[in-house]
């Protein structure tokens, strides 16, 4: 069977209601008329009902069919043990954890793993590196290395002093307007 073009989608489940035979009256006239105009919509319909007509009439179909005693017992043990409450267990601390390791760690086992990996790999870095920094520190910086720190601290003096001319202490003031009360005298009368 092909899925429904989206047009027809919404009749799907009242097909399927009218093939098995579920379909409320008031809703058949509808479906009959988009299945007289709708071709894909009546091939949908006749191969679900060559499916359910077999099914619905199962009982007249396999009604000499009856189980063996023994599987009638198995199936009543069945029952009479699944309507049975369970009993309830107690919780303890290592029960608590196999639940949070079966939730938690093992349904996310890849990831955990390839966080594992990293981890370990951060730390042989990490041991690797503090092997190596004890012969640094006891031999120290050498002469060379020193030269030229001190080489390049008076490359950046040179570039940090200020070569411009002395700047004008008296910077001209900027205009700026009195208030029109300033401007005028105020006669008294």
């Amino acid at each position: 069977m092909k899925w429904f073009p989206s047009r027809c989608g919404r009749y799907r489940q009242s097909i399927c209601l009218l093939a098995g035979g579920a379909l409320p009256a008031k809703e058949k006239a509808a479906i009959d008329n988009h299945l007289a105009a709708c071709a894909d919509c009546r091939k949908f319909y006749n191969e679900l009902k060559a499916l359910t007509v077999p099914l619905r009439n199962w009982e007249e179909n396999f009604s000499c069919i009856q189980p063996d005693p023994t599987v009638q017992r198995q199936w009543a043990r069945a029952i009479q043990a699944a309507g049975r409450p369970e009993p309830v267990r107690r919780l303890t601390p290592a029960m608590a954890f196999l639940d949070w390791w079966q939730d938690v760690i093992w349904s996310c086992r890849r990831i955990w793993t390839g966080l594992a990996v990293v981890w370990i790999l951060i730390l042989a870095a990490n041991v690797s590196l503090r092997e190596q920094s004890p012969a640094m520190l006891k031999s120290g910086p050498s002469s060379e290395m020193i030269m030229t720190l001190k080489d390049q601290q008076k490359i950046l003096a040179e570039l940090l002093t200020d070569h411009s001319p002395p700047r004008n202490a008296d910077r001209q003031k900027i205009f700026s307007p009195k208030p029109r009360t300033e401007n005028t005298e105020v006669v008294a009368v």
